[in-house]
């Protein structure tokens, strides 16, 4: 829907642990320590180091959701975001979640921090 404009710094996501994965039926929300959060509604890829899972806002997800409780008490150690809206992030263990813009008409996920909101 928005993409991801280049002069967009999320450079305030490295180094911040998951502390909560929230996960509901259309909807998951990851929550880092110090109030900054990614909540999806779209697609979302998620690489354990060995398998990759898509996440979808539809019934029958949750077993996708519940392998990403795996990144809990992981740091965010990198990060690579595209103009068409991707964003990848790599956890120190290892493991990859990227979001997707996966809609052209409707918020696919957005990012959160103290005083921004960026929707994608």
């Amino acid at each position: 829907m928005y993409g991801l404009k280049k002069e967009i710094d999320l450079r305030f996501l490295n180094d911040h642990e998951l502390i909560q994965v929230a996960v509901g039926l259309y909807h998951i929300s990851f929550r880092f320590d110090e109030v900054v959060a990614i909540s999806a509604e779209g697609d979302f890829r998620y690489f354990d180091g060995q398998d990759e899972w898509i996440w979808r806002p539809e019934p029958g997800s949750s077993q996708v959701a519940a392998r990403t409780l795996a990144l809990l008490g992981a740091t965010i150690k990198n990060f690579e975001s595209n103009e068409n809206g991707t964003l990848a992030l790599t956890f120190s263990n290892g493991h990859r979640l990227t979001m997707l813009e996966s809609s052209k008409e409707y918020e696919s996920y957005d990012i959160t921090r103290p005083g921004q909101t960026i929707i994608v």
